[in-house]
């Protein structure tokens, strides 16, 4: 049996004319679940990408800020020290003490400066 042309176009057009309703209806749904879901996972996807950037910004902002208030610390030590506070003060305002001597006490001990 040879098929022709024109036999083979009335064999798809039968075919495509016997689909039921119900199933034409089926693969629609099918088809449309699948879109759905392709759509849903790239979605999802791109938010968890977005969402890993975000992190990544943050946790350079984190360390940052953690070598500023280091930077900080330092500073502020410098500015608390006894150079500083020399420099700021002449040397001619204070008086240096000779000796010390202690004097005993029940409760507490106490130094007092001896000129």
């Amino acid at each position: 049996m040879v098929f022709s042309p024109a036999n083979h176009t009335n064999i798809a057009s039968v075919a495509v004319h016997n689909i039921t309703p119900t199933r034409r209806r089926f693969g629609l749904v099918t088809l449309g679940l699948l879109v759905f879901l392709v759509v849903f996972y790239l979605v999802q996807t791109n938010s968890v990408a977005t969402k890993g950037y975000e992190i990544k910004e943050l946790g350079k902002q984190v360390e940052s800020l953690k070598q500023s208030s280091r930077k900080l610390e330092v500073e502020a030590a410098e500015l608390q020290s006894i150079k500083k506070f020399e420099q700021n003060f002449p040397a001619n305002s204070f008086v240096a003490v000779e000796k010390i001597e202690y004097l005993a006490s029940t409760a507490v001990q106490m130094g007092v400066a001896v000129k």
